[in-house]
């Protein structure tokens, strides 16, 4: 069994289910700015949190915005930010940075990361030479600005946005075909479970600049919509969103769009759990 835990924040709830029988374990990241814990705790905390991954290869950290913007070569700066003990916090995650990554992938098709990895971001990625979801790992050793928040909405409810940043709403409407997602970031009241239609990958059209990317159809003339799209559309609005023609689909309407019991699904499980303390078991 594997286990995935949500937003450290300086909690030491971990040490809960690392003695539970596993044969891998995620940490979801953001292992500081707590609002409520002393800095010497955080610090404490995520020091033991290496210690323990660097002596278990079956734990995995993942990076999250809250670690990010510690880092070398880094200019963003989020809430929550430490100021005062910057040089501290930056010392401890350089020193451990071996021990996390952005993203990681199973044999059977989960992606782990601190926020999620959608369509766009890595059609950017493959734009760059990386193809494989992997590859986001090189590309971040190799760029860290890779990460840096985007797109124009403040809590990062943007497609553009990188797998540190993304919002549930925006991964939703652009969540990778054949992969199910484990993520944390945006705080839940309990773990839960997304499922979404499993269709193939869309074409982005490249002489679309990105910002085209959130308008609609008729607002970008050319641009492809999919049915990530509309579905996102009708699960976001009471009424019934109108005739759409997507290429090849023909016109589709409402229950067209419903995932139903013979049609592949992906998922999207949301685990940080605000201050509840909890764990995913897959």
């Amino acid at each position: 069994m594997r286990l995935a835990i949500g937003d450290i924040h300086g909690r030491a709830f971990w040490k809960n289910y690392i003695h539970e029988d596993f044969t891998e374990f995620y940490f979801a990241g953001d292992y500081f700015d707590s609002y409520n814990l002393s800095f010497a705790r955080q610090c404490r905390n995520f020091i033991e949190i290496c210690k323990t991954a660097g002596a278990d290869r079956r734990i995995k950290l993942c990076l999250g915005n809250h670690d990010y913007h510690y880092l070398n070569n880094v200019i963003d700066i989020y809430s929550g930010y430490q100021e005062k003990y910057f040089f501290e916090i930056n010392q401890i995650l350089e020193k451990n940075i071996g021990l996390l990554k952005v993203v990681y992938v199973t044999e059977d098709n989960y992606i782990i990361s601190h926020a999620g990895v959608s369509e766009w971001f890595m059609e950017r990625m493959k734009n760059a030479g990386y193809g494989n979801v992997e590859d986001i790992n090189t590309a971040f050793t190799e760029n860290r600005d890779i990460l840096r928040f985007n797109g124009n909405d403040p809590f990062g409810d943007d497609i553009t946005q990188s797998p540190i940043w993304i919002r549930p709403a925006s991964l939703e409407k652009q969540a990778l075909p054949a992969y199910n997602q484990i993520v944390g970031h945006t705080p839940v009241p309990g773990i839960r479970t997304v499922r979404l239609p499993d269709e193939p990958p869309r074409r982005l059209r490249r002489d679309i600049r990105p910002h085209c990317e959130r308008r609609t159809h008729e607002q970008a003339p050319g641009y492809q919509i999919s049915l990530f799209e509309i579905f996102a559309y009708q699960r976001e609005n009471t009424s019934p969103a109108p005739p759409v023609t997507a290429p090849g689909c023909g016109v589709l309407n409402q229950k067209s769009l419903r995932p139903n019991k013979k049609q592949k699904t992906v998922s999207i499980t949301y685990i940080d759990t605000e201050n509840k303390e909890s764990i995913y078991r897959f």
